[in-house]
């Protein structure tokens, strides 16, 4: 075959949006394939289903570091992320509606949050049944936790800060956002277990970080299997036993009346195996290290490449080029997820990028994958940016920025050759 018709193999660069399922977990799912029956049925078939979905809740109970009734299976991450929302809102209007002096709940969130956290909070404060502190992040995609302890008072039932943020990467200080929580009702008198409640999506950590929760100090805990190399449409929220929460919809009664519909045998038996390996996986400094140095070297030779080009988030320009502040090696020290790269593209509208970057084999997205088909610009992108620059110019840049992440999958040499076609394109055709 000649050069000219040899075809270059597809590059998935798009990591956060979607990972494929592990050989592992494929095997456990095959095992129970043909058990998948209704665990709520008393006959064997049932009972046997019954026995295999414990086993599966007891794996990610003892990843988690959590009792195994503390975990709930729901059907994917946006209904795991809906029911902490809905589920605390519910259990306190159920048991202070009633009072003659009632007093509107109040939530905390930060502007950078997952589509499937914002859009529910902002539909509860349009409906007036809640009102809402929006938490500013910096330049950097950060939350600062102090920021958080000045708008925590008597009427506040949740916080609601995710974990890896899903566009851009940045690690959040869970653990510190705890404290600060914990120091609050400490102050005010309030007990452990009392409003309010801390509960972070966690979907894009599992790859990167520890998910132990008694380390993180939340109340409540979302995980999404197709983020973890598990299967698409699973998912789980983790509750503390202590903190109540009341069904957003109604059925059956299954997840011991919490999330009604039948549990999917096979995908809770894949999605145990997933978060099992996940979390071992992180263990092996080795492996972070790999899809560190490559995400880095990718970075370096794009913004060698291509003048223009600018990184959304931890690490600008400056400090990239510093060599004594340079980019920390060691993950577990830094505020940017391993496999991520945020690049603003000036004067190329990113969806137009993704498009000619898809017909060169290579797929990367435009923001969250989630919302990727919006005409709307990404707020995340669009938040971090209006630290710099006007509200105009920062609309201009989350529609110029794509999302590169990978795994240690991918090889060198397709991320040079990535660089390349990335290249080529910008300066053909920019606008």
């Amino acid at each position: 075959m000649s050069k000219e018709n040899k075809k270059e193999k597809r590059v998935y660069l798009d990591f956060a949006s979607q990972t494929m399922m592990s050989k592992k977990v494929i095997s456990e799912m095959k095992k129970v394939q043909n058990l998948n029956f209704n665990p709520n049925n008393i006959y064997q078939e049932g009972l046997d289903a019954e026995n295999i979905l414990n086993e599966a809740r007891l794996k990610i109970a003892r990843t988690l570091g959590v009792r195994e009734y503390e975990i709930y299976f729901t059907g994917n991450g946006t209904l795991s992320c809906a029911l902490a929302i809905f589920g605390i809102l519910n259990f306190y209007k159920e048991n202070n509606s009633k009072n003659k002096e009632y007093i509107l709940p109040h939530i905390i969130t930060s502007n950078i949050e997952h589509v499937a956290v914002l859009e529910n909070i902002k539909y509860l404060e349009k409906k007036g049944e809640i009102e809402v502190s929006y938490l500013e992040c910096d330049e950097f995609g950060i939350v600062n936790p102090d920021d958080v302890a000045k708008e925590l008072k008597e009427n506040t039932i949740l916080i609601s800060v995710m974990y890896v943020n899903n566009e851009v990467g940045s690690i959040q200080d869970i653990k510190n956002i705890s404290k600060k929580i914990k120091e609050w009702k400490k102050n005010n008198n309030r007990d452990v277990f009392s409003y309010p409640y801390f509960y972070t999506d966690a979907a894009q950590a599992g790859n990167y970080l520890s998910l132990y929760v008694d380390m993180l100090g939340v109340d409540l805990l979302s995980l999404n299997g197709s983020k973890i190399y598990g299967p698409k449409s699973s998912g789980i929220l983790f509750k503390k036993e202590k903190v109540h929460i009341s069904p957003f919809y109604f059925g059956g009664g299954q997840e011991r009346n919490i999330f009604s519909g039948t549990v999917d045998i096979e995908k809770s038996v894949g999605l145990a195996t997933a978060l099992e390996e996940a979390q071992n996986k992180i263990k092996n400094i080795k492996i972070l290290e790999s899809i560190s140095n490559k995400r880095n070297n990718l970075l370096e030779n794009i913004l060698k490449e291509i003048k223009e080009a600018k990184l959304i988030g931890s690490w600008n320009e400056n400090e990239w080029k510093s060599e004594k502040s340079g980019i920390p090696r060691d993950e577990r020290e830094a505020k940017r997820a391993p496999g991520n790269i945020s690049i603003h593209l000036p004067d190329f509208p990113s969806d137009e990028m993704v498009i000619r970057l898809d017909q060169k084999g290579f797929a990367v997205s435009a923001g969250s994958a989630c919302s990727a088909k919006s005409d709307e610009f990404s707020h995340v992108i669009f938040n971090i940016s209006k630290n710099k620059f006007k509200k105009e110019e920062s609309k201009k840049i989350a529609r110029e920025t794509i999302r590169i992440s990978i795994d240690d999958s991918v090889e060198e040499k397709d991320l040079e050759r990535f660089v390349k076609v990335l290249k080529e394109i910008y300066y053909k055709f920019k606008k």
